[in-house]
């Protein structure tokens, strides 16, 4: 059979015996072309290798529906949705995970108030002991500056073991710099999460 025979023309040249057995069980496939146009054919035409068409049996009666191929436009959407109901379904997922600890960790919004107290001092506390720590390593770069600057005054070249414990102090105050932002960091995301907290055990205890 050629592409582009009409299907009633199939149909009409069986009933009348004037196609062979073997046509009349034969597959056609059928499609709309560019111009809009039905193309059908006993192997799939070549105007519908990127179209959606239709496997009909003897009868004329579709028994497959094959859908287009995806563009990259469409695949990449698809893709992009696949992730998107993966990533919505981990979340809720965590979601379920962190409530249940929510309710299972508190009985009442006074505990929670409790919990964040002492966690706040425990890092206030920290941050206390940091900061002491860094006037007490300023105060020593500070005289060991003056300590170097006495012998650069002097157009004599500064000792090496006053050079290393320079740098080794400013390395120090450089390093617990860094270590009191991160801890005042901390302090403020404790807080945050703990009032986040507050206000869902707050909704869950509502809901029950």
């Amino acid at each position: 059979m050629k592409a582009g025979l009409p299907r009633y023309l199939v149909l009409a040249l069986c009933a009348a015996g004037l196609l062979p057995a073997a046509t009349v069980e034969a597959r056609v496939y059928c499609c709309k072309d560019a111009r809009g146009q039905q193309v059908c054919g006993d192997v799939l035409p070549a105007s519908c290798a990127d179209r959606s068409y239709r496997e009909l049996n003897s009868q004329g009666a579709t028994v497959k529906q094959v859908e287009a191929p995806m563009s990259d436009a469409q695949r990449a959407k698809r893709d992009a949705d696949a992730k998107k109901a993966a990533d919505d379904d981990r979340l809720r997922q965590e979601q379920r995970r962190r409530d249940t600890t929510l309710l299972n960790t508190y009985t009442s919004e006074r505990e929670i108030d409790v919990a964040r107290d002492r966690r706040v001092a425990d890092i206030e506390e920290l941050l206390s002991r940091l900061r002491e720590q860094k006037q007490t390593l300023t105060e020593r770069q500070k005289k060991l500056e003056t300590d170097a600057a006495a012998f650069t005054g002097k157009n004599k070249r500064v000792p090496s073991h006053l050079k290393d414990r320079l740098d080794t102090t400013s390395e120090d105050l450089r390093l617990i710099t860094e270590n009191i932002a991160a801890k005042e960091r901390d302090l403020v995301d404790t807080r945050k999460r703990f009032e986040e907290d507050r206000a869902r055990f707050r909704e869950l205890a509502g809901s029950r």
